[in-house]
């Protein structure tokens, strides 16, 4: 690749440009630190989190920010040092692998550096056409352990600001953070995501492919904010994704994941921004959303984008009942010529347009796949076009009770009274880092998913003074699913945990490691209120158990939940029969229930009865 002959302004001298740099500190700019993604460790110093040797120009350049902004300042000066891409095909300067830097040096001296020919990246600017941000969340997905806590990337505009319906954002692009794919076993998977052992990197695609991931394939809503960056500084971030494009981070799912490169590099562009800073431990995708928007005009305007069950759930509501009915028939029969037998014009054009979005959402892997029901889809088409005539926009009115900026922290602090047979009264300390409950608000989060990773119970006894630990759950996922006309998934749960309980074997109380699931038929009335039959199953684990240490149980259950507003309610009773037990039958009864008064605060009390043995406790929980 040719250089410009007159590559870097005359009126700069390099050394005196270094000098000044160590006079006012350059290597200790907020931004200079961002730009190489520095963090500060115990001891003062600095580490870099990128992974990538090829991401320094000095030999030292992970942990020396001085050092890496002489080394920087001396090739932008020099322009004689060329990298090579990580596929080894071009050979690049310094000034056009690293336009973020050389955007920074040129702010820091106040004067533009000598222009240079940068095909790669004058090509990526001109595909991209950036003129604004938007921060989407992609709701939660229960069917993909990486996606159940959501998702969350950047889209790049073409236009000053995205205008829902009048402009073609499909044509935008979006960036997005993901861990690259080094098993196809989930459980390898999950645990090299947790562990940090798996290589992070930035992906650029059309929004079209985002939109037909998560809209379309996976029926996932997605809600869109728009930020108020100014030209420069956009100009600034897309420079800086492309620095990042070739570049590995190691890739942690409850940490350094997703949200947490995204946010890094937006706050690149205001040193007044700290996004990163005001993440939890475990940054989840929902709680960044709320990071962004409670930043004073930093969200200029709020989108949603409605997934295609979402749409066809819209569109059937409008359409009359008769129509109705013959759509219910439909996905009983697929016959194309029932469902279209003696209409015509406006209501067959009515009809059709329902029925492409239920086999959208009914088959999406199929047509995706151009398989199975795509030659129903492919039907359905050709009747719609004989038709003619152009569909008017279905209006969506913006479910604001789902939107994720106005859910309850997904942390939660809990303290109370419990009262245990044979264990006496006491008080009950609980937390859970993540992220959502049955009997939680169902504002911003899936109406009828419980996805809970480390909730935490300890009780102190108010006469021996002593601590015991009530519960452990690693891990439970608990997925309602109504079954309706139109679908028939079942609903579905999972759960690791380890929890005090007057088990089958358990002379009194004691401590019970479980691993369990279950599935069950979900019928939904008044959207408000479930009812759940289930085939529960699970193995248990105790080394004092009377019979066997371990020990496996299976039965039926049945599951109420009511959950509106402020309150809600949840009861269960659960029926199972244990092998290689003492004991055949255990049963557990639970009764729960919740007042949120406030966004952060609420109480709730549970009952319980395993075996004839009733359990109680009393919580004020904090949700932060």
């Amino acid at each position: 690749m040719g250089l410009s002959s007159n590559a870097l302004t005359s009126t700069l001298d390099l050394n005196s440009v270094l000098e000044k740099s160590r006079a006012e500190h350059w290597s200790q700019d907020i931004q200079w630190l961002r730009l190489l993604q520095y963090q500060k460790n115990i001891w003062g110093g600095f580490k870099s989190q990128a992974g990538s040797e090829k991401f320094y120009l000095s030999p030292e350049g992970a942990t020396q920010p001085e050092r890496e902004l002489a080394a920087t300042i001396e090739s932008l000066f020099e322009n004689k040092r060329l990298i090579k891409s990580r596929d080894q095909k071009f050979n690049d300067p310094v000034a056009c692998v690293f336009p973020a830097r050389k955007l920074w040096l040129e702010k820091k001296l106040g004067q533009k550096l000598g222009p240079i020919s940068c095909e790669r990246f004058g090509r990526f600017k001109e595909i991209l056409q950036a003129q604004s941000l938007t921060y989407v969340f992609s709701s939660y997905y229960l069917n993909n352990p990486a996606s159940g806590f959501g998702h969350t990337f950047l889209r790049v505009n073409k236009a000053p600001s995205a205008q829902t319906g009048e402009r073609f954002e499909l044509a935008d692009y979006g960036i997005g953070y993901a861990a690259l794919q080094v098993s196809d076993n989930p459980l390898v998977y999950s645990i090299l995501g947790v562990s940090g052992f798996m290589p992070g990197t930035f992906d650029v695609n059309p929004y079209y492919f985002k939109v037909r991931e998560y809209n379309d394939f996976e029926s996932r809503d997605l809600w869109e904010y728009d930020l108020s960056f100014t030209p420069e500084e956009v100009e600034l971030i897309i420079a800086f994704i492309w620095e990042l494009s070739d570049v590995n981070f190691d890739y942690h799912y409850f940490s350094q994941n997703c949200s947490y490169r995204i946010l890094a590099v937006l706050e690149l562009a205001r040193p007044e921004l700290h996004l990163v800073d005001q993440l939890k431990t475990q940054v989840m995708p929902a709680d960044t959303v709320q990071t962004i928007y409670e930043v004073p005009g930093l969200v200029s305007h709020i989108h949603y984008r409605p997934s295609v069950r979402a749409s066809f759930q819209n569109r059937y509501l409008r359409i009359s009942a008769s129509t109705q009915e013959r759509i219910k028939n439909f996905a009983q029969s697929e016959s194309l010529s029932e469902l279209t037998q003696g209409l015509e014009g406006e209501a067959k054009r009515e009809t059709l347009d329902a029925v492409m979005d239920y086999l959208d959402f009914r088959y999406p892997n199929d047509i995706l796949k151009k398989v199975g029901k795509y030659s129903l889809k492919k039907e359905v088409l050709f009747a719609r076009s004989e038709v003619g005539g152009i569909s008017p926009v279905l209006p969506i009115s913006i479910p604001w009770s789902e939107a994720p900026h106005d859910a309850e922290g997904s942390r939660r602090l809990g303290f109370g009274y419990k009262h245990w047979p044979d264990d006496g009264d006491g008080l009950l300390f609980s937390y859970k880092f993540a992220l959502h409950d049955l009997l939680d608000p169902k504002i911003g989060y899936p109406s009828g998913a419980q996805i809970t990773m480390g909730d935490f119970a300890l009780g102190l006894n108010s006469a021996t003074k002593l601590l015991s630990l009530e519960k452990a759950v690693i891990f439970e996922v608990l997925s309602l699913a109504p079954i309706d006309e139109f679908s028939v998934h079942p609903s579905w749960r999972l759960k690791i945990a380890n929890e005090r309980s007057f088990e089958n074997d358990c002379s009194s109380l004691c401590n019970v490691s479980e691993m369990s699931g279950g599935i069950a038929a979900t019928k939904t009335w008044f959207k408000d209120f479930d009812m759940s039959l289930w085939l529960r199953m699970g193995v248990q684990q105790n080394p004092n158990f009377q019979t066997w240490a371990f020990r496996g149980g299976a039965g039926p259950a049945l599951m109420l939940r009511w959950n509106h507003h402020a309150l809600s309610l949840l009861a269960e009773s659960y029926l199972r029969y244990d092998y290689l037990s003492k004991a055949s039958e255990f049963r557990q009864n639970t009764i729960g229930a919740q007042w949120t008064p406030q966004k952060n605060w609420a109480l709730r009390a549970t009952v319980k009865s395993e075996n004839s043995k009733a359990l109680f406790d009393g919580q004020l929980l904090y949700y932060y």
